[in-house]
């Protein structure tokens, strides 16, 4: 019998070896899965309790009692986040989170301004909310500018209020266009800003420099001249803009109460178109010097000065003084009537007496030197 021999082949490994072999792998990825499990509990316990601890320490907030004062400065622009690191580097808060957490209660936080503040160390975040919210932390220099004031005055209050040198004025005032004044301010030399320096209620912050607080009058100056609408509005008798403030400041030295001063216009007009000259007290002593008084002597009459009204016919080469927004008003409105003359008959109330001839003036002018007689101590 011819044929192949068969030959058995290698023999098949055990079952039960295999079985043995994939549970030893399965055992080692339990064992390893629990490793790695762990390993991350560990890991997240520890990054959990490092969050905690950044957020716990990032609002901490002090309890009081609130430690000495301080300067601070909110610089422009700031957010809460912002004005919280500059509270809690100067040790006003106790951390950045603590102001930004009591800002974000308080719907009034968006209005917090920038400026210098005087605070004080260790204050809670609410505390320093509120405070950075009243007007009474700010530190300002809060300067009052009546009417009718002069230049010279202006500055010399200034400086008492601000403590910037006269010096610095004295510069800043050399250099009209850097502090803004109009183009059509004319004034001679030595009266550049007369009449531009509009008086108001103003607040300077601390760094407040003499150019910039003389910047806040002429801005202020251009806000009332464009209500008024001086540079708009034609003046009266073809007057330009620069000589109907002219007119403005002599309304307003001249009128003690508002409802005067469209009449006192009036007056003035009257006698510029008849060509008289206009003896107003209040420019004869602008030209000696912008002294303050109820009249005027003789020998101040006799000053020689562009400004001298008794001497000159006309107007003065430009204002006297610092008008408010009412003269101005009276300067460009003034009331129509026929008036050459007035007189306060009394300068303590300001009541004044209008009149058309010399004669009526003259029993005017008559009563008003019986109440000089009437009150030797006025001034």
């Amino acid at each position: 019998m011819t044929g192949t021999t068969a030959h058995p082949g290698p023999p098949a490994p055990p079952p039960r070896l295999r079985h043995r072999r994939s549970r030893a792998k399965a055992l080692t990825a339990v064992l390893i899965a629990f490793i790695a499990i762990g390993v991350i509990g560990i890991s997240s316990t520890v990054g959990f309790s490092r969050v905690v601890h950044h957020f716990t320490e990032n609002t901490a907030d002090f309890s009081g009692p609130a430690g000495p004062e301080k300067d601070v400065k909110i610089i422009p622009g700031a957010s809460l986040r912002t004005i919280g690191r500059l509270l809690a580097e100067a040790g006003v808060v106790k951390s950045q989170g603590a102001f930004v957490n009591a800002a974000r209660k308080n719907s009034r936080s968006t209005s917090i301004a920038p400026g210098s503040y005087k605070l004080a160390e260790h204050l809670s975040g609410t505390d320093a909310v509120n405070r950075l919210l009243d007007p009474q932390y700010r530190i300002l220099a809060h300067v009052v500018v009546p009417e009718g004031r002069t230049s010279k005055e202006i500055i010399a209050l200034l400086v008492q209020q601000t403590g910037i040198g006269a010096d610095k004025f004295d510069a800043a005032l050399k250099d009209p266009t850097g502090y803004g004044l109009p183009d059509w301010a004319k004034n001679p030399d030595g009266h550049k800003s007369e009449g531009f320096l509009f008086p108001a209620t103003y607040d300077f912050e601390p760094e407040a420099t003499a150019t910039t607080v003389l910047q806040a009058f002429t801005k202020r100056f251009k806000q009332a001249a464009n209500s008024t609408a001086i540079t708009t509005k034609p003046g009266p008798q073809g007057l330009s803009p620069f000589q109907v403030l002219t007119v403005a400041s002599m309304v307003q030295a001249e009128a003690k109460r508002p409802e005067d001063m469209p009449k006192v216009a009036q007056v003035i007009y009257n006698r510029l178109a008849k060509h008289m000259a206009l003896q107003l007290d209040t420019t004869v002593l602008y030209a000696n010097g912008g002294i303050r008084a109820i009249t005027t002597t003789p020998a101040q009459r006799a000053i020689a000065s562009p400004y001298n009204t008794y001497k000159v016919t006309g107007l003065p080469p430009g204002p006297i003084n610092n008008p408010g927004e009412a003269a101005i008003s009276a300067a460009l409105n003034p009331a129509a009537g026929p008036w050459l003359f007035f007189v306060a008959i009394n300068p303590q109330t300001g009541e004044t007496r209008f009149a058309v001839t010399a004669a009526e003036h003259a029993q005017n002018v008559a009563l008003f030197r019986q109440w000089l007689r009437d009150h030797p101590d006025y001034k």
